[in-house]
Formats: structure tokens, C-alpha cells, sequence
């Protein structure tokens, strides 16, 4: 039986989310492996997706040149269905092409430009509309990535739910852990001009993730000594980064908030160990990976009681009512000036993140795929 997998998204140099799922449960389908399958990987790059089949398993990587910039997954991806047909497909991290096998199954993360439309292009939200109506339709099955998503999906999509499968994400914790080096996590800091102790919070600096408020809040907290706090962004700019310049600028935080811009993922770990509190009241996630990372690292988390943000944290997390700055600013006051309850966080946190596995995923997604 041949496998396809559309790689395109795990081979892309500079990940976040999306691209390390992709990244991690290719590697992970093809670790455990299957005695009658052969996985053939498609990639338009070669040289990041070496590391895919790293370790061998019956895989190999297929070369899908496209000349153009756009619309390889429909242009490309589609004609080599057309040519040389597989079993199966399985589109882990972007839409599905037109032409595909009857059994694909599909990965649909979160339907978030339903609910925060003018976060999105007017093209990109026609086509993500157009992808995901398309994939709900045709797919054979559909994996998502949280009970949250999946009610999403159905909700906005009058989806089969019988069909649509949820398997949590995970994070690396060989990568993401306590780290006692202390020299190391300065030289980091350093890199990046950043002075402890600090609040910090990873993602995209967009809406969508409420920087906004997490600004307003961290304006707002009341600090438990004199030492001044920094709050450090880190993370690419996005839709709605003028409204935050303006605000930064307003409440005259310009010499506190330290923007980072994107943070490859061999120094993240190191910006967590080093943080005083992980601050991530986002508006709407599918899954909220950088709270497992947070958390496996150590960090007391506040979070949304929002989307999946409780549904990741559990009880190992402080919950905010992400519209409302003021509550914000009162957990962080909170949860600085109480050293028992960062010990009972740090704990919860570093057992919490033992539920959830890129293995256990991994084991999940090859069930649902054979």
C-alpha cells in the first residue's frame, strides 16, 4: 500500500505551529512505520526535508518541482495524483489538491478565520473558505487537533462529525525542559538584548492573539518589589502590529517591551527558562502548543478560559477572561506575588505536559490513516 504525504509544510525552514506538526508526526508515522506500507513523502525543497526520513523507515522523498510561487498543492500536488496514483494521501498542514485518491485524510487545525475574519487577507480568506468547505467535503476522514476544533468545524461547517478525529498535539520535551545551565540561558538573553527578570509571551504579534490586552495588562499589574519587570514579545509581526506599535507608544513602554521578532525553536527553550511567567491570553487557538513548551520548561502559564487554552492546561494553568485586561493584570499580580503558587504551577505545569506525546499522536494518526 503507498502512502503519500504532502511534506511541503514540514520542510519549510523558519516553523511555527502548523509546520511543526507537520514535522513531527511525518517523523513520527514513519518511526513506528507499518509492515504493508510504503510512505512516499512530497516536498517542492529538498534539503529541509532531509531530516523527515532521518533514521530510515520505508520512506522516501519525491522532488515536486513547481515553477511558480503559489498553488503548488492544487497545481503540482494535484498532477502528480493524476499521474502517479497512491493508495492513500495524507495532507497534514495545508489544503488538499483538487485532483487526489479517494482515501485522503486531511488535518484541518482550527477554522480561526471564521471567527476573526479581518485577520486574514481578502484572497487567503476566500481560499481558506474555498479549502476548507472543499476538504470537509471530499476528505474520508478528518483529523483536527482539539475537542474545541472539532466542535468548531461542525459548528461553522455543519460537518460529519462521525468522521472528524482529534488527536492532541505535543511538544518535543528532549528540546523543551528545565534547564539549569545558567550561563547558557544568559548568553541567549543576551542575543537578544533581554533583561530579567521578564514576562513573556510566544506567537504571533497579531490580534488574534490579543497582544493588545496583554499590553493593557502588563501596564496595569502591580509588581512585587521594585525591580522593574520587562515583558518580551516574541514572535513575527502580523495583522494589526500598527494598532500595538501605537499602543506601546501610548502608554510609553517603549524602553519595557522587548520584541524579539521570530525566535528559532534551538533558543526558545532557553527564553522560557529564563522567563519569570508565560503569558498567553490568546483570543482563539486550535491547540495552544507554547503552553505545553511553557510549561514542560518550567514556567508558571496564565492563559485564556477560552478555545482550547484549558483544554491543554488543565489544572496545571492560572485562567484569564481574555477580553478583559483587568482580570489579566490581577492573575499576574497574583501569581508573582505568591511563591507557593508558582511552586504548585511549576509542578502541575511539568506533570501536565505527560499526557500528551508526539508518539502517542503519532501511534493515533497511523491508526486513522491504515
Amino acid at each position: 500500500m503507498k502512502i503519500g504525504i504532502d511534506a511541503s509544510r514540514a520542510s519549510k525552514q523558519n516553523k511555527t505551529g502548523v509546520e511543526w506538526y507537520a514535522f513531527n508526526i511525518i517523523n513520527e508515522i514513519i518511526k513506528i512505520g507499518h509492515n504493508d506500507a510504503q510512505f512516499i513523502l512530497y516536498s517542492d525543497d529538498l534539503t529541509p526535508a532531509l531530516p523527515l526520513v532521518k533514521g530510515g523507515g520505508n520512506s522516501k522523498i519525491k522532488i515536486l518541482r513547481w515553477p511558480f510561487k503559489f498553488l503548488w498543492t492544487q497545481g503540482r500536488l494535484s498532477l502528480e495524483m493524476l499521474f502517479n496514483k497512491v493508495d492513500k494521501l495524507f495532507i497534514p498542514a495545508s489544503a488538499m489538491p483538487i485532483i487526489h485518491p479517494k482515501n485522503t485524510i486531511t488535518a484541518i487545525h482550527d477554522v480561526g478565520f471564521m471567527k476573526y475574519p479581518e485577520a486574514y487577507g481578502k484572497w487567503q480568506l476566500k481560499y481558506l473558505k474555498w479549502s476548507t468547505k472543499f476538504a470537509i467535503k471530499h476528505a474520508k476522514k478528518i483529523i483536527t487537533i482539539s475537542e474545541f476544533s472539532r466542535n468548531e468545524i461542525i459548528k461553522y461547517f455543519n460537518a460529519d462529525h462521525s468522521k472528524i478525529f482529534v488527536t492532541h498535539l505535543a511538544c518535543d520535551t528532549e528540546k523543551f525542559k528545565v534547564i539549569d545551565d545558567k550561563s547558557k540561558i544568559q548568553n541567549v538573553l543576551t542575543k537578544y538584548k533581554i533583561d530579567t527578570p521578564y514576562i513573556l509571551f510566544v506567537g504571533r504579534l497579531e490580534k488574534k492573539k490579543n497582544i493588545e490586552n496583554i499590553i493593557k495588562a502588563f501596564a496595569a499589574a502591580t509588581f512585587p518589589t521594585d525591580v522593574p519587570r520587562k515583558l518580551v514579545l516574541a514572535g513575527n509581526k502580523g495583522y494589526g502590529w500598527e494598532d500595538v506599535e501605537k499602543l506601546i507608544k501610548e502608554k510609553n513602554l517603549q524602553n519595557d517591551i522587548i520584541l524579539t521578532d521570530y525566535v528559532p525553536d534551538e533558543d526558545l527553550p532557553y527564553l522560557y527558562n529564563g522567563a519569570e511567567l508565560f503569558l498567553f491570553p490568546s483570543l482563539y487557538e486550535g491547540f495552544g502548543m507554547p503552553i505545553l513548551e511553557a510549561m514542560a520548561c518550567g514556567i508558571p502559564v496564565i492563559t485564556s478560559n477560552t478555545t482550547s487554552c484549558p483544554e491543554v492546561g488543565g489544572e496545571a494553568a492560572v485562567y484569564v477572561d481574555p477580553k478583559n485586561y483587568q482580570d489579566i493584570a490581577e492573575k499576574i499580580t497574583k501569581v508573582l506575588n505568591n511563591s507557593e503558587l508558582r511552586s504548585m504551577l511549576r509542578s502541575k505545569g511539568l506533570e501536565r505536559v505527560k499526557n500528551f506525546s508526539w508518539e502517542k499522536c503519532g501511534k493515533e494518526t497511523l491508526k486513522i490513516l491504515l
